[in-house]
């Protein structure tokens, strides 16, 4: 779970690597535990702050819903089929490139947007340029979209 909407106000999302570095320098404490879900929806502070109270509570528990341990956790059943990544130098067979590569399409269509540069550079263990190569077998093997 990546996102959720939140009635009348907008979507709710994980705030992102740059949104984080803007909320540890505010200075005021108030404002910087409000910045969490105000960024998330994609507003300022001071637009937050001027919602409805029935709006922010609203904001608030959909925020705790996309932090909560559950919607964080990894999926169990996609453990098993996951491909191994190949190790640095090591030729990868077309079929294992396709698979890789639909594996990181899943991931990069549940990732928030933003965050999949970050994730591949951190977490997948292989280079940008790896990640999109094996991207573009997965897609080149779907064919043309319909």
């Amino acid at each position: 779970m990546t996102e959720i909407e939140v009635e009348g106000v907008g979507v709710m999302r994980l705030v992102n690597n740059f949104q984080l570095a803007r909320i540890k320098n505010i200075a005021n404490r108030e404002d910087r535990e409000i910045a969490f879900a105000a960024f998330g929806l994609g507003m300022t502070v001071k637009q937050f702050k001027a919602l409805p109270e029935e709006q922010r509570r609203a904001a608030w528990d959909a925020h705790s819903r996309l932090c909560s341990p559950a919607a964080l956790a990894p999926e169990r059943g996609a453990q098993p089929d996951r491909p191994r990544l190949p190790r640095p130098f090591e030729r990868v067979s077309e079929e294992k490139m396709i698979q890789i590569g639909r594996e990181l399409i899943r991931i990069k269509d549940q990732l928030p947007h933003g965050h999949f540069g970050p994730w591949v550079r951190e977490q997948s263990g292989l280079s940008v340029s790896q990640a999109q190569r094996f991207m573009r077998a997965a897609i080149a093997t779907q064919g043309p979209a319909a």
